[in-house]
């Protein structure tokens, strides 16, 4: 017993003495290191060390990116590009595909009107000015979202450091940003014809140029940033029309933040474009769901959470003998009804809307927090399991995901509690880690410290409503197809939940 004893004093005292040494070195490598950093350049140092990932997994062979799930055709027909070979195993899902039919312009139908519709006709005059063939390399269009990926993950960054007070305290949260903004599961993305690389893009612009505003200089440029990007994420599809309101909601507060007219005019037209963006993408953006997705906001959501799923049926004026439909998915190998029955029709369909479904859940949160909870554990994991990272080429196998910087990712997916309790929590830590210091908020309210929180706030209620809005329209069975920008959500607020944490504890 005693030698037992005299081992765990030993180890004690060893690691005290670790600790020690540790934290004596960090004292001098702050005391030394001190006035000679700045935020802006830790951010651009993590910013490049995540651009030159980000060079090695889209554009040094094996190339990696996104296989097509069915939906590129929406997307990249009206530009004029089209698939090259005939329906096989390495035309969907198996594999990714780097190359593309490129008519001439005046072969192509109306482009999307739309910032990645834009995007993809850049990219393909870039691919024709430089290669003068009628074949599309979807790297071009990735190259496009790298010169927009690097200036918003270094603004975002910057303001994640600019919470720190020591140079060590600076590094860890860059590295973490590296970490998790270029991750192999977000990077894959920019290589296809997915809305999702300027869904991410957008967000941490708005994000990053949202926080900027705490500064006391305040630049017109970040509202500029804020209300474009703003835009360019609210008409992406109809289904983040949402996101335009909550953002124009945020930008109020800009208004107040300077007494100068100019600026109060920009903001107001800022503000004001966002609201109008909301509008516009309920109207003219591309439709986010489809039949297959109504059949399933029944089936595998509201039904799927029902007691008593005949009654349910009863409250929708639905006959009860439809209750066999539930818990039922068009996507299984042998699906019990095809969603575009005409059986379906009438009598199913036409007696619920996405309105009325969401008035459900408005009646029966319970359920709604169910089908939450789902979402949660969908939004840690934005891998999609059914779409391969390589190209047939490379001799990997059908559906091959890359492992290459996936630490992030495959963390969330494997560690992190994936429950609404833990969107609680992280909600709460939030707000207690960037609430204000003051016992007033009428007498003492700071317009531009409060800045923080209310993006946080933002971010999080965007997020929310992307789950919400995927659940209505969707029930479970899209989860993975649409919940990215919850997931993108999650990410930033435990980013910058990291950083403020990392600063209130001095442990560095």
């Amino acid at each position: 017993m005693k030698k037992e004893w005299n081992i765990l004093r030993f180890l004690f005292a060893s690691i005290s003495k670790l600790a020690a040494f540790i934290k004596r070195n960090i004292t001098k490598l702050n005391h030394n290191r001190d006035g000679k950093y700045s935020a802006e350049a830790v951010a651009f140092g993590a910013s490049l060390i995540s651009l030159l990932l980000l060079i090695m997994i889209l554009f040094v062979p094996p190339v990696l990116g996104m296989s097509d799930d069915g939906s590129f055709s929406r997307v990249m027909n009206p530009a004029g590009i089209y698939h090259r070979e005939d329906s096989n195993e390495n035309l969907y899902f198996n594999y990714y595909v780097k190359d593309y039919l490129s008519l001439a312009a005046e072969e192509s139908s109306l482009p999307n009107v739309t910032g990645q519709g834009i995007l993809v006709l850049m990219a393909k005059w870039l691919d024709w000015f430089f290669t003068r063939d009628n074949i599309f390399d979807l790297r071009f269009l990735a190259l496009l979202y790298t010169f927009l990926y690097f200036p918003a993950v270094f603004l975002l960054i910057k303001q994640a450091v600019k919470r720190a007070v020591t140079f060590t305290e600076s590094i860890v949260i860059g590295l973490m940003g590296i970490f998790i903004f270029a991750d192999v599961s977000y990077i894959t993305y920019f290589s296809s014809f997915y809305t999702e690389p300027l869904v991410f893009i957008s967000l941490l612009f708005c994000t990053g140029a949202a926080l900027a505003l705490q500064q006391e200089k305040q630049n017109l440029a970040y509202v500029a940033l804020y209300s474009i990007f703003g835009v360019i994420l609210t008409t992406i599809e109809v289904k983040y029309a949402v996101v335009g309101l909550i953002l124009g909601i945020l930008g109020v507060k800009f208004i107040i933040l300077n007494k100068e007219l100019i600026w109060k005019i920009c903001s107001f037209t800022a503000v004001l474009a966002l609201f109008l963006s909301s509008m516009f993408s309920l109207r003219y953006a591309p439709a986010s769901f489809n039949e297959s997705s109504k059949y399933h906001a029944m089936t595998r959501g509201v039904l799927l959470q029902s007691v008593d799923p005949e009654e349910t049926l009863t409250e929708f004026g639905i006959d009860s003998s439809y209750s066999i439909l539930t818990d039922t998915n068009s996507n299984d190998e042998y699906p019990l009804l095809n969603p575009d029955n005409k059986d379906l029709k009438e009598g199913f369909y036409d007696n619920y809307s996405s309105p009325e479904i969401a008035y459900y859940y408005l009646k029966h949160p319970g359920s709604l927090t169910a089908m939450l909870d789902i979402s949660v554990k969908a939004a840690f994991n934005i891998r999609r399991d059914f779409s391969g990272n390589y190209e047939k080429s490379a001799g990997m196998p059908k559906m091959a995901k890359s492992i290459f910087w996936s630490f992030w990712s495959r963390f969330k997916a494997e560690s992190i509690p994936k429950t609404i309790g833990f969107l609680v929590v992280l909600l709460a830590a939030v707000i207690l880690l960037f609430r204000q210091k003051t016992t007033s908020l009428v007498k003492e309210y700071n317009p531009r410290g409060a800045i923080p929180l209310e993006t946080m706030l933002a971010i999080f209620f965007i997020g929310i409503s992307n789950a919400v809005i995927t659940i209505v329209n969707s029930g479970d069975a899209e989860l993975a197809k649409h919940l990215f920008l919850f997931s993108v959500s999650l990410d930033i607020l435990i980013y910058f939940a990291f950083a403020q944490l990392l600063h209130k504890l001095r442990i560095l």
